[in-house]
C-alpha cells in the first residue's frame, strides 16, 4: 500500500509527531509511506533545524519526506498544482490529510483515491459550515479522543473512526521512577500558542519555585516548544524563573531528565506529548480540559487543575513533588496508562481503515485517470 500523509509543516507539534511515527511504522511494515508538508518550516515561523531532523529521521526509517514550499497556503490553485505534481510521482493508494487546509487543494487536484481527514483538536479552527464541503471531499474521518469524536459526529456525513493517538517507543521507560530528585526538573512540551496557555505557567513559576526553595530545593522549570509566538513568550518570561528551550528534537532525552510533566492548555485534542510523558514514567499535572481528562486520572497517574489558575497549578506541582511514595505510585500509574497508546496498534488501525476505504473506492469524484499530465496552462 502506498500511503501519503499531509501536514502543515515539519515541526514538533503533536499532529506532526504522530504522522512521522505512523510513517515509520508503515514503512517498517513494508508499505510505501510519504509525508508531504504544505509549507517549509521557515515559511510558517517554525524551526528549520527541527524540520531537518524530522525529515532525516523519516528517510532513515524508510519513509519519504517532502515540502510543497507553499508561501500562501490559502492559494488553493497553486497548492493543487504542487500537489498534483507530487502525487503524480508518489501515486498513492490513499491520502490522509492531517490539516483541513489540505482539503481544498486536494479537491482541485482530484487524486481519485480515498481521502481521510484527522482533526487533531477538540475545537474547530474553521467554521462548522465548512463540513458541507469537507463531506464532499473526504471518504472518512479519524477522531483521536472522545471529545473529537463527538465533535466530528455532530458535523460529519462520512464514517468516523476512533483511533487513539500514540507515541514512539523511544520514550518508553524500563521501570517507574521511585523518588523525586532533590532539585526537580519540571517540563512542559508543546508549540507556543494561545491553546497551550504558557502565561499561566509563567505566573505559577515564582510561587512553586519559592515553595520548593523554602524546603531547600531548587526547581528547574523548562518549556520546550517553538512557533510564531515564541518571541512574545520570551518577553513575558523575562523575569520568571523559567527556561525557554525553544523547539527541540530531543524531547525523549528531556523527559528522561525530567521529574514531572505539566500541561496548562485551555483546550486539547489528545496531546502526544502527554502520552510521551506517560511512557517516560512521568507523573502529570494538567488542566482539566477535554483530551487531558481522557489521559490523566487524578490520584492514579497525576493531578488535574482548573485552566487559567496559576495558584492551583503551582500547588498541585509542589504537592506532587513533595511526597516520594505518592510520586512513585503516580509514576507506576503513568506507565500503566501508556499501555493503551501503542504505535503498533495505532498504525494497524489506520492500515485497516485505509484497506476498507480502498476496497470501497473513493465516493466523491467521478474517476477520470487520477494522475493525468499537467497541461502547460496549469
Amino acid at each position: 500500500m502506498r500511503i501519503c500523509s499531509i501536514i502543515t509543516s515539519f515541526t514538533s507539534g503533536g499532529a506532526e509527531m504522530l504522522v512521522c511515527n505512523l510513517a515509520e511504522a508503515f514503512a517498517a511494515a513494508g508499505h510505501g509511506a510519504t509525508v508531504i508538508a504544505l509549507s517549509d518550516a521557515a515559511q510558517v515561523g517554525n524551526a528549520p533545524d527541527t524540520e531537518q531532523a524530522m525529515t532525516a529521521r523519516l528517510r532513515q526509517g524508510g519513509a519519504k519526506a517532502l515540502s510543497l514550499g507553499l508561501a500562501n497556503r490559502n492559494n488553493w490553485l497553486s497548492g493543487a498544482r504542487a500537489l498534483r505534481r507530487a502525487l503524480r510521482s508518489i501515486r498513492p493508494d490513499v491520502i490522509h490529510a492531517h490539516s483541513a487546509r489540505a482539503l481544498f487543494p486536494l479537491a482541485l487536484a482530484s487524486p481519485g483515491v480515498p481521502i481521510v481527514l484527522t482533526h487533531h483538536n477538540s475545537r474547530l479552527s474553521f467554521p462548522p459550515a465548512a463540513f458541507v464541503l469537507f463531506n464532499r471531499i473526504v471518504d472518512g474521518y479519524v477522531a483521536i479522543s472522545d471529545q473529537c469524536e463527538a465533535l466530528l459526529r455532530n458535523h460529519a456525513q462520512r464514517p468516523v473512526r476512533m483511533i487513539l493517538n500514540a507515541a514512539s517507543t523511544r520514550f518508553l521507560a524500563g521501570q517507574p521512577r521511585s523518588a523525586v530528585a532533590r532539585d526537580p526538573m519540571i517540563l512542559a512540551v508543546g508549540t507556543v500558542s494561545e491553546q497551550k496557555d504558557y502565561p499561566t505557567l509563567l505566573r505559577a513559576a515564582r510561587p512553586l519555585t519559592d515553595a520548593l526553595a523554602a524546603r531547600g530545593r531548587a526547581a528547574r522549570l523548562c518549556i520546550a516548544g517553538g512557533g510564531p509566538q515564541f518571541d512574545q513568550l520570551r518577553t513575558l518570561a523575562a523575569n520568571a524563573p523559567v527556561e525557554l528551550l525553544g523547539a527541540r528534537h530531543d524531547v525523549d532525552a528531556l523527559m528522561r531528565q525530567a521529574d514531572l510533566f505539566v500541561n496548562c492548555s485551555l483546550w486539547e485534542g489528545f496531546p502526544i506529548a502527554m502520552i510521551e510523558a506517560a511512557m517516560s514514567g512521568l507523573p502529570i499535572v494538567a488542566t482539566a480540559v477535554a483530551g487531558n481528562r481522557e489521559m490523566v486520572t487524578p490520584g492514579i497517574n497525576g493531578r488535574l487543575v482548573p485552566p487559567s489558575d496559576p495558584a492551583a497549578l503551582a500547588q498541585a506541582i509542589v504537592e506532587t513533588l513533595s511526597d516520594d511514595a505518592h510520586y512513585a505510585m503516580l509514576s507506576q500509574g503513568a506507565l500503566r496508562a501508556a499501555r493503551r497508546f501503542s504505535i503498533e496498534s495505532c498504525a494497524a488501525a489506520h492500515l485497516s481503515l485505509y484497506q476498507e476505504l480502498m476496497t470501497d473506492g473513493p465516493a466523491r469524484f467521478p474517476a477520470p485517470s487520477p494522475f493525468r499530465p499537467v497541461s502547460p496552462c496549469e
